[in-house]
């Protein structure tokens, strides 16, 4: 593992600095603000040696299961499975391989089970129980579907009969106002509406004991400012803060936000667009930044879109495109 400090005069020039010089692979460990201007962006990745052959994702899935069967002396289809989905998915090599390892140590068992097993071992899950007293803040890229995933929160907190209030901070996006207001009014809700934080924390205080659910501004997390600014909310309200991640966003992409936002306190995610993405390297990419799983889309409906994270069901989830034929997996690899 290799850990470089970057300062740079934006976010944006460190980012394509560590690019340059850790490669596509590098995670952001910690941002801040540079002594003397500027940000300040610590990164971590697993880098060639210099001359060394960087394997396309399923060459390197294909040599890691070679390596571990001739070890054990055996072939074992489940775990090909696996790491056919995985590669087809474009999971992050370290995480074939770790993930692969595991299921391969394991006693023999139904793949989805193995694989549950690996994912539980690896990373962590908790889901989000609608309780009083709680301040949840949703944050997410512009059209990650962190409005859709607080209405689906909203509307399991409206069935278990738990009191709640929603509050927009959204103000500037078109739109975004009036579809918390009219959500809010469907199920019963109060809602109110924060330009700034300092108005976020009047109104939570007003909240009482109240399940508190904020819709935070749409920001770009690789945005120092945009990022400040969700930080700013949470802190402001008391919320925790939940990453809402896009499952068809590049893997890459996902690593570098995902570690951003754990940057600013969040410790959990929600993995929204599940049900309509095909390939779904995000979600592994989420929980390799260290985010622990929360819920996952499960339907493109508000009442039962969302579904527990447990690692049963991301296992299966990630098992589904299994049936392709081998030159469209293949594809999936190489494009």
């Amino acid at each position: 593992m290799q850990l470089k400090t970057f300062t740079a005069p934006s976010l944006a020039q460190a980012m394509a600095n560590i690019r340059r010089d850790l490669g596509e692979d590098a995670i952001i460990v910690a941002t801040g603000d540079a002594p003397g201007g500027g940000v300040e962006v610590r990164a971590a990745s697993e880098k060639p040696r210099g001359g060394d052959v960087i394997e396309a994702p399923k060459a390197r899935a294909e040599r890691i299961h070679s390596e571990i069967r001739t070890q054990r002396g055996d072939d074992r289809d489940g775990i090909e499975r696996i790491i056919r989905a995985l590669g087809f998915h474009r999971a992050p090599d370290s995480a074939i391989e770790a993930l692969a390892r595991f299921c391969e140590m394991q006693e023999a068992a139904p793949t989805a089970h193995t694989f549950a097993q690996a994912l539980e071992n690896r990373y962590h899950f908790a889901p989000v129980e609608v309780e009083t007293g709680q301040v949840l803040l949703f944050a997410g890229a512009p059209g990650a579907g962190k409005t859709s995933t607080l209405a689906r929160i909203a509307a399991r907190a409206a069935a278990a009969n738990v009191p709640a209030m929603i509050l927009a901070t959204d103000c500037e996006r078109a739109g975004a106002v009036a579809r918390i207001s009219e959500l809010a009014e469907k199920l019963g809700f109060p809602y109110a509406v924060a330009d700034d934080p300092r108005e976020a924390e009047s109104l939570s205080r007003q909240c009482g004991d109240q399940l508190l659910l904020i819709d935070a501004p749409a920001g770009n997390p690789f945005d120092l400012d945009d990022l400040d600014m969700t930080a700013a909310f949470a802190a402001s309200a008391e919320a925790e803060i939940i990453a809402v991640i896009d499952a068809g966003q590049a893997p890459e992409d996902v690593m570098d936000s995902a570690s951003l936002y754990a940057s600013i306190g969040a410790r959990r995610t929600i993995i929204g667009k599940a049900d309509c993405s095909r390939r779904k390297g995000a979600l592994i990419a989420a929980g390799e930044a260290g985010l622990a799983f929360a819920h996952i889309s499960a339907s493109p409906y508000i009442g039962s879109g969302l579904a527990p994270a447990t690692p049963l069901r991301l296992a299966r989830t990630l098992l589904e495109i299994d049936d392709l034929p081998d030159d469209l997996a293949s594809q999936g690899d190489e494009a």
